[in-house]
């Protein structure tokens, strides 16, 4: 088989999921560096985290702690059904057009929905850990993880969130993405719209809890 290579990239479609795959990268990026970047809102979020935490684990509040990780259990949840319910939808899209052969744009949206999903899961997993460490030894965690309690459910706070932030940002992306069929300068607005959403919402100096 010979590929016409002036052919691809001057196709408008491939280019623009290109500048979208970059895009994504991009946002990607700037959340892993947004805690070594100086005061950045990824990193003043983490230090609500850590206030909250420590608050928790100095006045024994376990009951508004499992309050709080029981209800991002439950949203998690609601988007991970959806989810599975949405990749189905799309398989068998894909199975409906495997004659003509998948397309990138459905390659795109199958990869990005995987990603959300196998986030979500790493949140609620360490989500329903948490409550054990709340009435674990706060010498017994410190032994063995050299950090203090607070620090440690902090920080293992910090990965939930993190993984439930690139859930949602892979579902944003993916609604980017059901604009492609319709108009690709459309879909390239869109996406560089979202990329500076993203970027500052991790990098500015304020906690940007919402995204705009």
């Amino acid at each position: 088989m010979v590929f016409d290579l002036q052919a691809i990239f001057t196709d408008p479609g491939i280019l623009s999921l290109t500048l979208f795959a970059l895009c994504f990268a991009i946002t990607t990026f700037t959340s892993r560096k947004g805690f070594v970047k100086g005061h950045t809102a990824r990193a003043v979020r983490a230090e609500y985290r850590r206030s909250w935490a420590e608050s928790v684990v100095r006045n024994g509040d376990r009951e508004s702690a499992l309050s709080v990780f029981r209800n991002n259990i439950l949203v998690s949840s609601t988007i991970l059904g959806g989810l599975v319910i949405a990749v189905g939808l799309v398989a068998n899209a894909a199975v409906a057009a495997s004659s003509e052969g998948v397309s990138l744009h459905m390659i795109f949206l199958i990869i990005l929905m995987t990603y959300a999903i196998f986030s979500i899961l790493m949140e609620i997993r360490a989500l329903t850990y948490l409550p054990i460490l709340l009435g674990a030894s706060s010498k017994l965690i410190e032994k063995n993880e050299d950090i203090t309690k607070e620090e440690y459910i902090s920080k293992l706070l910090d990965n939930t969130y993190d993984d439930f932030s690139d859930a949602m940002r892979a579902l944003f992306f993916m609604i980017a993405l059901l604009v492609f069929s319709f108009d690709k300068i459309l879909f390239i607005a869109v996406t560089i719209s979202l990329t500076y959403l993203f970027v500052r919402r991790d990098l500015s100096e304020k906690s940007r809890i919402e995204i705009f």
